[in-house]
């Protein structure tokens, strides 16, 4: 990792230490037997939901290589501070481990007094998987593409409309991204949930909405995909161009599914679990799964999933300093 990207992580909001990663203590090792014991996986999100899914998927291949069972328990709630909270405080012996998402960082910009954790508390394990995010219009408004619509809300500012799945959610910060890099002036509608917003762009009474990609290439005909803010195209969409493709490359902010364990855990079983989720997110028969879910495998090492969390807190900061971004 860079200077600048230790120093973003360390001083932004006085987050973490030196460095992005924690402090392993120099006697600290794994367990001669470890696992010797049930693996718990604490998601923030609904039991039945995308992250639920993902993580039996890989707990069971985890399962079949260690010979422990892995469960997965929701504590959702909070934008993922509960979650986090928890996995935060638990026994850093590699047993309790936590999936975050993009709210484990907005959280800490936004309401930082608020929250009960820090990202010092956690340990990067693994980038499980990117979750794209994109914009979406209502076919009625008779735009096919995203240099049509930066036009029309040029033509028509503070009067077109994006919806997103809450205030402060990765959605709500891809569309003032775009408000920012395109100079307009489309208006934001939080809403509670991807759905409500979709049925609302459907019905005409929002213009555009800006969630997962998988929700606004669900309807063709109905509604149609401008963008993903994203790196790179999505497998299963690949007619959908990334931001950057169109013209607008400071807009890629994709969301994410990370694997974190308490801060202190020994290094050598977090580099044993790096180790089996980047192996595992790929097998052919899980990564399908996951596509299906709306998640591109990763399998990003720990030092990797800090760069980016540095890179998305540079990011998010910047936007949050706008005034753009409301809780």
């Amino acid at each position: 990792m860079t200077h600048s990207r230790r120093h973003a992580l360390a001083t932004g909001l006085g987050l973490l230490g030196a460095s992005a990663l924690p402090a392993f203590p120099l006697a600290a090792r794994a367990a001669p037997g470890y696992p010797d014991n049930v693996i718990k996986f604490i998601i923030p999100t609904p039991a039945g939901g995308g992250h639920d899914t993902m993580m039996r998927v890989i707990g069971q291949k985890l399962t079949e290589a260690w010979g422990q069972p892995c469960i997965v328990e929701s504590r959702a709630g909070a934008s993922g501070a509960i979650a986090a909270s928890a996995v935060a405080r638990a026994t850093p012996d590699g047993y309790t481990l936590g999936v975050s998402y993009s709210a484990l960082i907005s959280n800490l910009v936004l309401q930082p007094a608020q929250q009960p954790y820090k990202l010092a508390d956690l340990a990067p394990i693994s980038m499980l998987a990117l979750t794209p995010i994109a914009i979406g219009v209502r076919e009625s408004l008779n735009v096919r593409t995203l240099d049509q619509l930066v036009a029309l809300a040029k033509s028509r500012p503070g009067k077109i409309s994006y919806g997103s799945y809450g205030p402060g959610s990765g959605g709500n910060f891809v569309g003032e991204l775009l408000n920012m890099a395109a100079g307009i002036d489309t208006v934001h509608v939080p809403y509670k949930g991807e759905a409500p917003a979709l049925q609302d762009l459907i019905g005409g009474q929002i213009d555009t909405a800006v969630v997962s990609l998988g929700g606004v290439s669900r309807y063709p005909g109905k509604i149609r995909a401008l963008a993903v803010a994203s790196p790179t195209r999505f497998p299963l969409y690949p007619d959908v161009p990334t931001f950057a493709e169109a013209g607008f490359p400071d807009v890629n902010m994709p969301g994410f599914g990370a694997l974190f364990a308490p801060a202190s855990t020994p290094k050598a079983i977090i580099d044993k679990l790096d180790a089996e989720m980047a192996r595992i997110v790929k097998l052919p028969d899980v990564a399908p799964k996951l596509l299906e879910l709306g998640f591109e495998p990763a399998g990003w090492g720990p030092q990797k999933l800090s760069s980016f969390l540095a890179e998305q807190l540079a990011l998010t900061q910047k936007l949050v300093a706008t005034g753009r971004i409301k809780v």
